[in-house]
């Protein structure tokens, strides 16, 4: 009986879990603007809880007590180090590897390889957040402030000095 519980349990687990997962958000049967309008969504979804988990990871290594300033800095730096190798990982595949997981032949990808790319990025960057997440709980009371974004009335940089090289003499 126990048996035929944990295997019920297990199947049921993850359909539970898949139901989450961007490409059950954006349903197939959709037509192709709104899927891609759908999976933009999710996509952007998706990069602001990871930007929600990584700013509530420095604020949990921020507010570790047990560790000493200059290594809760190093601790931070590392941080950073490592969501930078993540994000240039995540690309990668994402850009040059999931377009060929496409269920689409090669020569029909259209729409499959930009489908391909958001559901990666989406699912990436869920399970990343998640992870940081469950690694760094932030501390209690602590409340997510998003990025200013930057000013829109910032000049024009400045045209580049007009230069001329002069060659060697005749």
């Amino acid at each position: 009986m126990r048996r035929a519980a944990a295997l019920l349990l297990a199947l049921c687990v993850p359909a539970a879990a898949l139901a989450q997962t961007p490409a059950a958000l954006c349903p197939e049967t959709a037509n192709a603007r709104e899927r891609l309008d759908c999976l933009s969504r999710t996509v952007s979804e998706a990069d602001s809880a990871l930007d929600r988990a990584l700013a509530g990871a420095r604020a949990a290594i921020a507010a570790d007590e047990r560790t000493q300033p200059a290594q809760r800095t190093r601790w931070l730096r590392l941080l950073e180090e490592s969501q930078g190798r993540f994000e240039l990982w995540r690309n990668f595949e994402c850009q040059s590897l999931a377009p060929y997981e496409t269920r689409r032949s090669v020569r029909e990808r259209g729409i499959g390889a930009l489908e391909q790319r958001s559901l990666c990025l989406a699912e990436r960057n869920r399970a990343r957040s998640e992870d940081l997440a469950a690694r760094y709980p932030p501390p209690a009371g602590w409340t997510y402030v998003p990025p200013a974004p930057p000013p829109t009335d910032a000049e024009p940089a400045p045209a580049p000095p007009n230069v001329r090289i002069i060659g060697p003499p005749k």
